[in-house]
């Protein structure tokens, strides 16, 4: 397409150049010897024609005197052009030329195009080959509760290979929001409208737009509220020890004036009524959700505890000699493998730069509490070989760790 247009535009400017060359004698039409199709591809080969034009003018000093002094206008030039090998394709363009003594200038007020695979419409929508809109329809806030407003809002976005192919004015926009107060809405323009729902339930809207149909994203209306949902891990760490293990949650707390019926747990997770469970095989963090639902159509997600995974087989870090140190991110469990060999005493502290309180425990042993430095309680000799299961908690920044054995 742009190249039918360049073809087009180029030989309005050569008739403006034509023109402009106004000594005595005819104004020859370009042949065949002009090898006219050339500058479709070569744009210096109609800059050349424009200045081989220019200068003759300028050579003749009638011609000269009638540039330097008159604005030689083609108001309506309409040529209707078919490049070579194509049957139907055809540009048309309306094109004003000005000259003065040192320079031509040419302005297309005009061009407008069309093919088979592509719309350009009067809108300000882009328009997909296949007549599609480029854009998305959403509800803010797309959770509302019932006598609530929303606002129906379509954003236009620009596809990869279609960028240039807009249209200069806006469009008219037809809304449909069924259930909604105002039912329907439209005019010039409107990317934006507030509907209003009295009862619960999922409720979406379409929209078109120049004769474009967009479906927009589901809008929640919830009935009674539901609150006090507390979803809680049954184990904080579960140790898949080179093979798998169950993590699971159960929700509780939950209350409202309809009556609750439905617990929809996440992707993973394998749930019966308010409880849920997941077979993990990797070290990692899991936090599921499940929504919560009562008799009027009300949806309340609630985000369960997290569970930490880890993997007693590959420990995350090492203690292989006595006064090692392992550096801790912040607070939680951590698998630490001891490189003692039957020792007869062995002794573990941990330390923070910051001087926040943390506590610590080892191998579930009772926790022992500190800020600074502090050495963990309750620790046996044992506690220095195989693999050791260190929780700290409280801190929010590094803690480091170390153990001495003898």
């Amino acid at each position: 397409m742009q190249k039918k247009l360049m073809y087009g535009l180029a030989l309005a400017a050569i008739a403006g150049g034509a023109f402009v060359a106004c000594g005595s004698g005819d104004v020859s039409g370009v042949t065949s010897e002009d090898k006219g199709n050339v500058f479709v591809y070569d744009s210096s080969y109609y800059v050349g024609r424009v200045e081989t034009a220019t200068n003759a003018c300028a050579s003749d000093a009638e011609c000269a005197k009638k540039a330097n002094n008159t604005v030689i206008e083609e108001s309506s030039s309409s040529s209707e052009i078919t490049e070579p090998g194509s049957s139907s394709a055809a540009v048309t363009s309306s094109a004003s030329t000005e000259k003065s003594s040192s320079s031509a200038v040419i302005n297309f007020s005009s061009a407008s195009t069309s093919s088979s695979s592509t719309v350009v419409s009067s809108s300000s929508v882009e328009i997909q080959d296949d007549g599609t809109v480029n854009g998305t329809c959403a509800p803010v806030p797309a959770t509302i509760n019932k006598g609530e407003s929303t606002t129906w809002t379509f954003t236009q976005v620009t596809p990869a290979g279609m960028a240039g192919i807009t249209a200069g004015a806006q469009a008219a926009y037809d809304w449909s929001m069924p259930s909604s107060t105002e039912g329907t809405a439209n005019g010039t323009g409107l990317k934006k409208t507030t509907a209003t729902y009295t009862e619960s339930g999922s409720y979406s809207a379409t929209l078109v737009v120049d004769g474009n149909t967009v479906t927009c994203s589901a809008l929640q209306v919830n009935g009674a509220a539901i609150t006090g949902c507390s979803c809680t891990a049954d184990a904080e760490t579960v140790d898949i020890a080179g093979a798998t293990a169950t993590a699971s949650w159960k929700v509780t707390g939950c209350t409202s004036d309809a009556t609750i019926t439905g617990f929809a747990w996440s992707a993973g997770v394998t749930g019966s009524d308010n409880t849920g469970s997941m077979t993990v095989s990797a070290k990692g963090d899991v936090t599921p959700t499940v929504t919560v639902s009562n008799a009027e159509g009300t949806k309340q997600e609630v985000t369960c505890g997290t569970v930490k995974v880890t993997d007693s087989s590959a420990p995350e870090y090492e203690i292989l000699k006595a006064n090692d140190l392992v550096t801790l991110p912040k607070a939680g469990s951590y698998t630490i493998s001891m490189g003692a060999t039957n020792p007869g005493g062995c002794q573990i502290w941990c330390t923070s730069a910051t001087g926040e309180s943390w506590s610590a425990s080892v191998n579930g042993g009772a926790a022992t509490s500190g800020t600074y430095h502090a050495a963990i309680e309750g620790v046996s000799a044992s506690d220095c070989s195989g693999t050791m299961s260190l929780e700290l908690t409280g801190a929010t920044s590094e803690v480091k760790c170390g153990a001495n054995w003898w």
